[in-house]
């Protein structure tokens, strides 16, 4: 995870308000408040007055070394007052350095001390500092669930101790973790909580951090809208304030607009973040280098995302050697000043023993003589202990042996029963794909004999309607009367070509002889014959749909929108294109007409509803969009080319 922004901007800002103070401080002459204090006589004022010094030469210190050798001295004092306030103090601004150098592991040891010491103490301003920089120690080491753990703890701590500041950091930092543990709705809460607080404290760094973060969460979420607002808000809130946004909030920009395909704009940002790579942080040019390879992998520029995922692989490594460095170097200095406190105390030592020689040889011997006694007692109760042992031993290899040959029959059996589910398995995927085709032979059969009832029963009655009315002499009828009559003439000749319709689309007959885009061509020339409508039918040479269920269902579907456009759309040009990848199959019909609203879009009518049904069953998926401007709809049906049939 990231080490957190606030400490980051916290130590950019004292390096840059700080060179000077910092250079003095790094100096072999102390500054004159430090020589006047320490020249005075001891008392607590005297000594915690110099504690509070140290610890603030050390936050003005450049190098963390320096840093601690000033908390070193101000742990001493606090050591020799025995305060358990100032031992936390001190405690908890070493591991803060620690931090800074990267060693999270031992920031978490000293910030762990100064908790102790801040709970006997009971300071919660302490308790709550400790278990904000714990939180950001095991964010850095990606353990989330202890980090967000310890910012809960720090947040209910400044909430007690009333300290804004500290609370809109703690809930920033507690954000980014649930973020990172893919908790997003708690850490956008958390996150639009810490905004509020750094608005109220008219804190920029704050502010910054919280939309970054916010953005962040958002484009993970998906909402591209709002991760795109909180991104722009973070630009321009860093801009004002230091003249530039970091590569890193540039490169988050640029990943949200390549996923709302916009590729010039993305490209820009990319371009920008790019050109400030050099000016961040090391961890800020990793995570930056990582965010450019998924803008252009996003954008499919794959040669040039291929070589930002071997920047990003390289920074990465370079970060962790350092880490690996700073570990050892921590260590080194640790073993350097044990050395040194080892020959001090050998000097003491050596003192002590010329003083103290005789009672020294005295206290040997008789240490001497209880060490021989305590050995012979020791070897015979260890003689006995190892023929025990050896007892156990035995039993333990017979217990293992069994345990091996239980072991074998239990993966035997598992791998027999195993073999046993998959066979089943298989029989019933058989089973269930035989259901399915009888299912839809069944269903043609029933189409078939429905359209032959509608042609030959209902169209024969319609015929015989139309000749008797036909027949009637209606030259004595009256105007009114004749009117009804061919009214009534036109209403049978409608409804013999709606049974003529609808029989012949409840199954066509070149559907089932030549398959779907012979079918769909002859439907796009009836609907062409009457010239109302300019209706294109584009196909790609190698589309082939040989599944009947899936022809059968696409061309249902089609002859449902063409429906909807001749009722509703008001349109002078449709196109109907298919094509397939190799996974899908992909049909899409536009038109010039009306077009639909987001709302309109969003409901379903019966017609539109059948075809979501007959998708589905397809388990493919079904769109619809209005074009731009409003002027006309698109639709989109994409079926796999191996659908798994729902039943």
């Amino acid at each position: 995870m990231v080490v957190l922004r606030s400490i980051l901007i916290a130590i950019g800002l004292m390096v840059v308000s700080g060179r000077v103070a910092a250079q003095s401080s790094e100096s072999k002459t102390n500054p004159p408040n430090f020589t006047y204090w320490e020249n005075q006589p001891q008392s607590i004022l005297r000594d915690t007055t110099l504690i509070r010094l140290y610890a603030q030469n050390a936050n003005l210190s450049i190098n963390p070394d320096s840093a601690l050798l000033w908390l070193q001295k101000g742990f001493a004092i606090a050591l020799r007052l025995r305060s358990n306030n100032w031992l936390a103090f001190t405690h908890n601004r070493m591991g803060l350095v620690y931090l800074r150098k990267g060693v999270s592991f031992q920031a978490i040891e000293y910030l762990f001390k100064g908790l102790q010491y801040a709970e006997l103490a009971k300071k919660i301003s302490e308790e709550a500092f400790s278990w904000d920089f714990i939180g950001d120690c095991y964010a850095d080491l990606k353990d989330y669930e202890k980090s967000i753990s310890a910012e809960n703890h720090a947040i209910d701590l400044y909430r007690k101790s009333m300290n804004q500041m500290g609370m809109a950091s703690s809930l920033n930092d507690l954000g980014a973790a649930l973020s990172a543990n893919q908790q997003l709705p708690a850490s956008i809460a958390a996150l639009e909580r810490s905004l509020k607080l750094s608005r109220s404290l008219q804190n920029v760094g704050l502010q910054v951090n919280s939309y970054h973060t916010l953005a962040a969460t958002l484009l993970k979420k998906g909402d591209f809208n709002q991760a795109e607002k909180y991104a722009q808000l973070a630009i321009d809130t860093e801009t004002q304030s230091k003249g530039r946004a970091n590569a890193e909030l540039l490169a988050l920009m640029g990943l949200i607009d390549a996923h709302r395909d916009r590729p010039d704009k993305s490209l820009n940002y990319a371009a920008r973040a790019e050109f400030y790579l050099s000016y961040e942080w090391p961890l800020i040019r990793e995570r930056t280098a990582y965010t450019l390879f998924e803008i252009y992998k996003a954008l499919q520029k794959f040669d040039t995302a291929l070589q930002w995922y071997e920047k990003y692989v390289e920074l990465r490594d370079n970060n962790n050697l350092v880490a690996q460095e700073k570990r050892i170097e921590v260590l080194r200095y640790e073993y350097d000043a044990q050395q040194r406190d080892t020959r001090m105390q050998l000097m003491a030592n050596d003192i002590a023993r010329e003083s103290y020689l005789r009672w020294i040889l005295i206290a040997g011997i008789v240490i001497f003589l209880g060490l021989a006694a305590a050995l012979l007692r020791s070897n015979l109760l260890l003689q006995k202990q190892r023929e025990e042992l050896d007892i156990t031993n035995e039993q333990l290899v017979h217990v293992g042996q069994l345990l091996k040959q239980t072991n074998a029959n239990l993966e035997d059996r598992v791998a027999a029963r195993t073999n046993e589910l998959r066979e089943a398995n298989r029989s019933l995927t058989r089973k269930n794909h035989e259901i399915q085709e009888a299912l839809f032979r069944g269903q043609n059969l029933e189409r078939k004999r429905v359209a032959s009832e509608l042609h030959n029963n209902l169209g024969s009655l319609l015929s015989g309607v139309k000749w008797r009315l036909e027949s009637v002499d209606t030259e004595k009828f009256s105007v009114s009367e004749q009117d009804l009559h061919e009214g009534v003439l036109k209403l049978i000749n409608d409804a013999y070509d709606q049974v003529r319709h609808i029989s012949h689309n409840l199954l066509p007959s070149i559907l089932e002889k030549e398959g779907l885009i012979p079918a769909l061509q002859k439907l796009v020339a009836d609907v062409n014959r009457p010239g109302k409508l300019a209706f294109d039918f584009i196909v790609s040479k190698d589309v082939r749909i040989e599944d009947k269920k899936v022809a059968f269902e696409l061309y249902s579907c089609v002859l449902e929108l063409i429906t909807n456009i001749l009722k509703h759309a008001e349109a002078r040009q449709v196109v109907l294109e298919i094509a397939q990848t190799q996974g899908f199959h992909i049909l899409m019909i536009t038109d010039d007409g009306v077009g639909v609203s987001r709302e309109q879009a969003g409901q379903s009518g019966q017609g539109i509803l059948n075809i979501r049904q007959r998708v589905k069953s397809l388990n493919g998926n079904f769109s619809i969009r209005a074009l731009k401007k409003s002027q006309g709809t698109a639709v989109t049906l994409r079926i796999p080319r191996q659908p798994l049939l729902v039943s």
